[in-house]
């Protein structure tokens, strides 16, 4: 197990203000392993594998301009969880569980660019995230040739000619960590499902915007093969000097602002066949529909807000990621039976080209 030094400092505090910041919390597909990085980590000598398929998410923070990240936190009204039905992978080298001021050159090495770790916006020393198809600087490339799979519903490559890797020049900034320990080992060649934190932060001295006009943070980066699913909560600093603004996933207290895409489950079984995903972007977010009644007995009522195209569906899945409904879309009103599903949570889910909204009900 490789070992992380973590810098401690004091988190900041503020009024709440009337405006929101946080526009959305934005899931990109940022890459799909092939059986060329495979044999790359396993000759690496990875405990934990890199499967064949697994998938590279990035998480963002959509900020209005002006607003900045300050922390992602867990307390014991709030806790943070970041889980997997399997475990993550984690380069078994040069990976760290938590952004650390990694070298551009150890970044090109071997399976780094795709490793999972928490961050607040930074990947290398002077590069930070960014979605891909807002990269205007190519890549960096690697250092062994591999990470060059160019799946369609991963979009870009992120090595090669044509690659685009999310990175772009910026300030990096090492999170200050408290209240962590060993929580961030299954980041870092462990097995393990589940990180949750409920007495802990990982803060920003200062605060992070992003490095393009669209202001988006990245928070975290995590290859898994598995469903994987988010719940975070988030501080950001408002464009008032002193001024802060506190986002939770659910049950607000003491002015917190609740939004619901703070909480992510992956859909696994999307129909590949489907070729208008090119550069998909999941917009974990409920903007582009109106769902109701919620919560709802024995159908629901779907109503987006444009209209479908051809390929346009919508889904329906459980809290473990499983796909318990699929129907084409072909006006932007319709209704849906529930009368068959156990009672509990669910993802409603509207696939519209590239984009994805998506919004939760639940069933009684």
């Amino acid at each position: 197990m490789k070992k992380i030094l973590f810098a401690f400092g004091m988190l900041f505090s503020g009024s709440i203000y009337a405006q929101n910041g946080l526009q959305s919390v934005v899931v990109e597909k940022y890459y799909v392993s092939d059986a060329a990085d495979s044999v790359d980590a396993s000759d690496n000598g990875a405990v934990y594998p890199l499967y064949v398929g697994s998938t590279t998410y990035r998480v963002y923070a959509d900020l209005l301009p002006g607003y900045k990240v300050i922390q992602m936190f867990g307390s014991p009204t709030h806790p943070l969880n970041i889980s997997t039905t399997t475990s993550f992978y984690n380069d078994p080298n040069y990976g760290v569980a938590i952004y650390s001021g990694t070298s551009i050159n150890n970044t090109k090495k071997n399976t780094m660019l795709i490793d999972s770790y928490l961050t607040i916006g930074s990947v290398a020393n002077g590069l930070l995230g960014v979605i891909k198809e807002e990269d205007t600087d190519g890549t960096i490339g690697n250092n062994q040739g591999i990470l060059a799979n160019n799946d369609i519903s991963a979009g870009a490559p992120i090595t090669g000619a044509n690659g685009v890797d999310g990175l772009m020049p910026g300030s990096s900034i090492m999170p200050n960590v408290l209240g962590i320990t060993d929580e961030t080992a299954l980041f870092d060649q462990t097995p393990g499902s589940v990180f949750e934190i409920n007495n802990a932060t990982i803060a920003a001295l200062g605060g992070v915007e992003g490095v393009t006009p669209s202001n988006h943070v990245l928070l975290g980066q995590f290859t898994t093969n598995g469903t994987f699913s988010f719940k975070l909560n988030l501080q950001l600093a408002t464009p008032i000097a002193g001024g802060s603004e506190i986002y939770v996933a659910e049950n607000p207290i003491n002015g917190e602002i609740v939004d619901s895409t703070l909480i992510f489950v992956s859909v696994n079984n999307v129909d590949t066949t489907d070729t208008t995903t090119n550069d998909i972007i999941v917009r974990s977010n409920h903007k582009g529909f109106e769902l109701y009644p919620n919560p709802a007995t024995s159908e629901i009522n779907i109503m987006a807000f444009d209209q479908m195209n051809q390929n346009a569906y919508f889904e329906i899945v459980d809290v473990l990621g499983n796909v318990v409904e699929r129907q084409k879309l072909y006006t932007a009103q319709t209704k849906a039976s529930v009368d068959h599903l156990a009672a509990g949570l669910y993802v409603v889910r509207i696939h519209q080209g590239a984009e994805v909204s998506s919004q939760r009900f639940i069933k009684r």
